[in-house]
């Protein structure tokens, strides 16, 4: 494992020192400050790349002993000093209500056992693996030598956990929302969701639904998860056994799920907005396997991955005939087989999604193949997909590309065709003053050909499948861009961990349609300022308050305002794992 940019967060000192000065001068306010704050120590901002502090060289292959394990509580603990201890009253009282981490749970998180010849590739990436879990803000692993001349060594787990029972909601004028969620359920890793959510109009029209995930049960790294929402007419239920390949070094994984989900499906008719309800069920199942391959020697992880699955979708209840043109909505059988080659590694890296603390980075390249058949309306369709994605770091910052392209034959001509691509960047660290910010850019593109008529087997720009807070009822098509730029700042003030990040976000959103010239079609621009707010011991989405602008959205208007709050979940990377063979999704 690589790391670079190991930049330390850099308070600004003279932010504290007026603050308690002003504060100091009368007695109450005097408490509130040695309540409330805690000045940090000024420290020296590190650039470029840095070696390993811990070095396992020394120790590989001596056999491990003994393995501590030693959980914190999110406030006031340090994983790199243990004589630290929480000084304030709130990093006390928060503490006192905090599930700390069992020491099983990252037991059962580790890739070596006590008696196994130690290995410095699994310790850096059981490592990475503990920090994969959002429940664990922080980790260390670092060996106890016994004696110099001792073929024995102890091996010492530090996890610093985060503050995992988190409330979020969303009110307009209309409906609520509201759900409390526990990420690290006593202690042992299991999430649990509670939402309600109430429609004003009525008090008895609400929803209720409860999520229940079960994570690495009996250390086979499998995990159950059941849910259940039901909201007025609609409702959604699922219960699912999946292992993913959770680490390069894992060898299988698999997936048997049962859903079963009752929706409106939003359509635009002959100038009119429809919402018929289809009902069905889902039975799914598959399984891989990866074979290693000669690894090289940048540490990167090669392997060859096959796997198949059955994925078998029975509709209970159609629109009328009338909008479900050619028999869109019916039931049909997949076998579906993949095939990927895959090279990876890890970088750690500082200052993407969070504020200084390492995010492991992953980079490498991946060539697959899918092949498989579908059973619709009782003819049988043979599937052929291909894809790649690469990403690397170079002089200018990340680069990623992912590429697919997929489709069905029936009578020798290809139908259904999509052709998906996607480029993500990030820049260096800047800095400025005291502050750090990045520039993040993407584009994707979609593209499809001989399409179901259906109204819906078209793409739209709109919202998750486009721009955030665009909804047009009537613009949709077979192909779309979307550019995305953004200014991206990293504020070194916090409150108890909780920072206000600003940004200056564009985006550019075209669409087309089939046997149309591309760029002879609507523009849409969008422009927005906002913040992020987000918490350093917390474990919640960060959440943005932006001001948007866009010129036109079509049936809507001209020259439109939104002020905005919702996640911060548009901007994500390859993995460079192993997904289920599937169809590419045409959005």
């Amino acid at each position: 494992m690589v790391q670079i940019d190991s930049l330390k967060t850099q308070r600004d000192d003279k932010f504290y020192k007026d603050a308690g000065e002003y504060l100091k001068k009368r007695k109450l306010t005097q408490k509130i400050y040695d309540f409330l704050f805690t000045k940090p120590k000024v420290t020296t901002p590190q650039t470029g790349k840095v070696t390993d502090e811990i070095n396992f060289k020394p120790y590989q292959g001596k056999i491990i002993r003994n393995i501590e394990i030693i959980t914190l509580d999110p406030f006031g603990y340090s994983e790199k000093d243990l004589s630290k201890k929480p000084g304030k009253k709130l990093e006390i009282y928060g503490n006192a209500l905090h599930n700390k981490t069992k020491r099983g749970t990252v037991k059962k998180q580790l890739l070596f056992s006590k008696n196994d010849r130690l290995d410095s590739l699994l310790v850096q990436e059981s490592e990475r693996i503990l920090r994969d879990q959002n429940y664990i803000r922080r980790v260390v692993i670092r060996p106890i030598p016994i004696t110099p001349v001792s073929d024995s060594i102890d091996i010492q787990v530090v996890a610093l956990d985060s503050w995992t029972m988190f409330f979020d909601s969303d009110w307009t004028d209309k409906r609520g929302w509201i759900r409390v969620s526990e990420y690290n359920l006593f202690g042992i890793g299991h999430q649990l969701s509670l939402t309600y959510r109430q429609y004003f109009k009525k008090f008895s029209e609400n929803g209720k639904g409860i999520y229940y995930r079960a994570r690495n049960i009996e250390n086979t790294h499998i995990d159950g998860i059941a849910s259940y929402y039901q909201d007025l007419e609609e409702y959604s239920g699922r219960l699912v056994l999946d292992r993913p390949l959770f680490s390069p070094y894992a060898r299988w994984t698999g997936r048997i799920a049962f859903y079963e989900n009752r929706q409106a499906e939003r359509m635009f008719v002959n100038d009119s907005l429809l919402y018929p309800y289809i009902k069905y069920r889902i039975y799914d199942a598959y399984g891989g396997y990866a074979i290693p391959l000669k690894n090289s020697d940048d540490k990167s992880i090669h392997r060859a991955i096959i796997s198949a699955r059955y994925k078998q979708t029975k509709f209970l209840e159609t629109p009328v005939d009338s909008l479900n043109v050619g028999n869109f909505y019916s039931d049909e059988e997949l076998f579906l087989s993949k095939l990927s080659l895959n090279s990876t590694r890890f970088v750690q890296d500082r200052y993407i999604f969070r504020h200084g603390d390492i995010e492991d980075v992953s980079i490498g390249h991946s060539f697959f193949g899918t092949s498989g058949v579908s059973k619709k309306n009782l003819n049988y369709y043979p599937y052929l997909g291909i894809g790649a994605s690469w990403a690397n770091y170079t002089d200018k910052g990340y680069f990623s590309i992912d590429t697919e392209a997929g489709g069905f034959l029936s009578n020798g001509r290809a139908h259904r065709v999509a052709i998906k691509g996607e480029l993500s960047f990030f820049s260096n660290l800047f800095t400025l003053g005291n502050w750090y910010f990045r520039e993040f850019a993407k584009a994707q593109f979609v593209m499809g050909f001989n399409r179901a008529t259906h109204i819906n087997d078209k793409i739209t720009i709109n919202e998750k499948e486009g721009m955030k807070d665009f909804d047009s009822n009537i613009y949709d098509g077979t192909r779309k861009l979307l550019l995305v730029s953004q200014t991206q700042l990293y504020s070194p003030f916090h409150w108890y961990g909780f920072r206000i990040s600003p940004f200056l976000n564009v985006e550019l959103g075209i669409i087309g349609r089939e046997h149309t010239s591309f760029f002879n079609v609507g523009m849409y621009p969008k422009f927005a300022i906002g913040f992020y707010i987000s918490n350093d011991y917390l474990l919640f989405h960060n959440f943005q308050f932006s001001l948007c602008y866009f010129p036109e959205i079509p049936g809507v208007g001209n020259n439109i305002y939104e002020i905005t709050n919702s996640r911060n979940d548009d901007f994500r990377l390859p993995s460079f794992g192993h997904n289920a063979p599937s169809t590419i999704l045409f959005k």
